[in-house]
């Protein structure tokens, strides 16, 4: 509903062969954004980060962002930089959440 409302259009992926995508967000130009949801206590490693950097390609993606409710390592953090994918942290997505909330009136 977030995405949506930001004005893109939602693809669930997720399930086997989903090459870490879970979701594809479409924007009103045209480009692709592969995203990898992690609802996790532990902090997301680099293994997710390298697994997504090759589902962005399997699904024609121009960009890949990793969402998850926690944190990411160093490894993870380094590696996303080199392959330019965003991270957001669980810090990140609380807050953007609670604006959005109070912005809709949700």
């Amino acid at each position: 509903m977030y995405y949506i409302d930001q004005g893109y259009i939602v693809q669930r992926v997720g399930g086997s062969g989903d090459h870490e995508v879970d979701l594809i967000l479409k924007g009103k130009e045209g480009y692709k954004i592969a995203v990898q949801c992690k609802r996790w206590k532990q902090d997301v490693g680099n293994d997710i980060v390298l697994r997504l950097k090759a589902g962005k390609q399997v699904h024609g993606c121009y960009d890949a962002w990793i969402v998850t409710t926690s944190n990411f390592t160093k490894a993870a953090k380094e590696a996303a930089d080199r392959l330019n994918i965003k991270l957001i942290t669980g810090l990140s997505l609380d807050d953007r959440l609670k604006r959005w909330r109070t912005k809709r009136g949700v």
